[in-house]
């Protein structure tokens, strides 16, 4: 194991034990519910950081997923169905809602996969509203509870912990796999992958179950949280949102989302509470890191951390960025 892996391990253990902590310090209801928030779209922030950092796949679409995975476990709860059942359907709905998602989208790339995701995005947000047989339309879907083992706030928040950890060593072990190594290569180039044989659509696919499925764990997480779900959860917002976390925090990175969804929800439900305008507030949040922290917060301090350690700490000694290909000139010498 590299040092930089080292380093990274442990500060992941650090910052769970922290988190675990976290109930058994004083802290109110308010304040343990604020934080379970925080790891919920953290979970859910990782899925996009991995399609977007290893697969080149910027999603607007998984808010629409998670929020299709509540509606499921909704519906079941209106159904009177047990516990079981209500994770059973939540799960397929999401994975349904993903396959779709995937099918149409692994064909294409770049902007042309953003809009994709967006377009489904919007479907599955006005199928929200107008199947009000099934999901009540603006009104929403009301009490619904979950599992009596986790009804106290800080054994759901524990639980919460657990899931945060699981979720995202898994996100780590697919990056770091051959699997992983093979979407960096398709974003680099999917002609080249193409031409060594590699199924790009086949491995674009897999890539976004394996999102979307982590995506609809956190959106029943999520109802399980709130006892409720309505059409703002499958809104463009939640969407953008996520992407906004992820490059807060730094795109390819473990902690990043976490760092990223702790930023946003406190903006949102914190600060809020003090001035009118905090979309205002996040805006000029997220200018500051694009400006002078492009690698996100975690990002950014990693490298700062890496070049103090070889004596390079305005980073002179890194290597200039390689021009894009197709923009390089050349002159020809007569």
């Amino acid at each position: 194991m590299t040092r930089d892996r080292k380093v990274g391990l442990g500060a992941m253990v650090l910052v769970l034990v922290a988190l675990a902590s976290f109930p058994y310090l004083g802290t109110s209801g308010y304040q343990v519910s604020i934080a379970s928030t925080v790891l919920i779209a953290a979970i859910l922030a990782s899925t996009v950081n991995l399609l977007a950092a290893d697969g080149g796949m910027a999603s607007l679409g998984h808010g629409a997923i998670a929020g299709a995975a509540a509606y499921g476990a909704g519906w079941a709860s209106l159904q009177g169905h047990p516990m079981v059942t209500q994770v059973l359907v939540a799960m397929g709905v999401g994975v349904l809602v993903t396959f779709v998602y995937g099918v149409l989208s692994m064909r294409t790339n770049g902007i042309y996969f953003l809009m994709v995701t967006l377009a489904l995005g919007m479907v599955v947000f006005g199928l929200a509203y107008r199947l009000s047989s099934v999901t009540r339309g603006e009104n929403g879907i009301t009490g619904i509870e979950r599992p009596d083992v986790l009804a106290e706030p800080w054994m759901f928040y524990l639980f919460l912990v657990a899931c945060f950890a699981v979720t995202t060593g898994l996100l780590w072990v697919v990056s770091s796999s051959p699997f992983g190594a093979t979407m960096r290569g398709i974003r680099d180039s999917e002609s080249r992958m193409r031409s060594l044989g590699y199924y790009v659509p086949a491995y674009k696919l897999g890539a976004f179950m394996i999102s979307g499925t982590v995506a609809s764990f956190a959106g029943l997480l999520a109802v399980w949280h709130t006892h409720f779900v309505s059409p703002s959860a499958t809104n463009l917002e939640r969407s953008v949102l996520l992407i906004v976390m992820v490059i807060l925090g730094g795109l390819g990175t473990t902690l990043g989302p976490l760092v990223g969804a702790a930023i946003v929800i406190l903006v949102e439900n914190v600060v809020s509470n003090s001035v009118e305008r905090w979309p205002t507030v996040l805006g000029l949040i997220f200018i500051f890191v694009i400006l002078f922290a492009r690698s996100g917060l975690v990002g950014s301090a990693a490298k700062l951390v890496r070049r103090r350690r070889r004596g390079d700490p305005d980073g002179s000694g890194d290597p200039e960025p390689a021009e894009p290909a197709g923009l390089t000139t050349t002159t020809t010498v007569p």
